[in-house]
């Protein structure tokens, strides 16, 4: 698989855009920054959206998106795919008529740009040509990690934005795992912080990869507040643990 990052940060500041990240060209986990990343040509590749919850640095790019493909008469859909809790939500207080148009009945309700799915935690669906297993998380909201497999079986695991959690990484024992995307938003010394806001720590990120059997071989930064990140750099540094590395945006690799 093929991963773009079109943004890796805990916050929006000058070059550092909020989580998302685009898979062989045609999804996204997370949609955080779309429109600023894509030129016009992959921004009308990508077919579904993979929503870990509802925070708006995750979905932020995605109205805009919609926006586009009406504008552009594309005549194609997106699909946002995630929980039946974030998709509520979603439907609730965003694509509502009064905060953003409901995109499910625009242009025409039987030619929508938008469309929801909906997956269950712990039963391996069929999304877009990938097998996609989802897990809770701990975090403020609901909020689901994401292991997504190609045809041959090998996967990327997203955490998406978590405080320290259990199910996810028992998720993955057995799972060809060939790279773990994962949050790491605050310096040790704030770990107090980042434990009420669901959130981790470099401290609590190697508790974490402890609870793997065994753990992926590249494991990728992401989510790091742009005020911290030299010191939570300087936090991983010091963990010696060199399967780990910060994400870069727009940065391309492979798993």
């Amino acid at each position: 698989m093929k991963i773009k990052v079109l943004g890796a940060s805990g916050s929006e500041v000058p070059r550092r855009n909020c989580p998302a990240f685009l898979v062989d060209e045609t999804i996204l986990l997370d949609a955080g920054t779309i429109g600023v990343s894509l030129n016009i040509r992959e921004e009308s590749g990508v077919n579904t959206i993979i929503l870990t919850h509802a925070h708006f640095d995750h979905f932020k790019g995605i109205p805009f998106l919609l926006d586009n493909r009406v504008i552009r008469d594309a005549g194609k859909t997106i699909t946002i795919v995630s929980a039946k809790d974030v998709i509520r939500d979603l439907r609730k207080y965003i694509f509502n008529d009064r905060i953003w148009p409901d995109f499910t009945r625009i242009p025409t309700p039987d030619r929508p740009v938008l469309k929801f799915g909906t997956l269950v935690p712990g039963k391996r669906a069929l999304v877009d040509g990938f097998h996609v297993t989802m897990e809770r998380v701990s975090h403020t909201v609901p909020a689901y990690g994401f292991i997504v497999e190609n045809r041959e079986g090998d996967a990327i695991a997203y955490t998406g934005d978590t405080g320290p959690t259990d199910l996810f990484w028992k998720t993955l024992n057995g799972m060809k795992v060939k790279g773990l995307i994962v949050e790491t938003s605050f310096p040790n010394r704030m770990e107090e912080l980042a434990l009420i806001t669901g959130h981790l720590t470099p401290a609590l990120l190697e508790k974490e990869i402890a609870k793997m059997s065994p753990a992926p071989p590249t494991i990728l930064l992401m989510h790091a507040k742009p005020q911290y990140q030299a010191e939570i750099e300087k936090d991983v540094q010091a963990l010696g643990n060199g399967a780990i590395r910060f994400l870069l945006e727009g940065e391309t690799f492979s798993v």
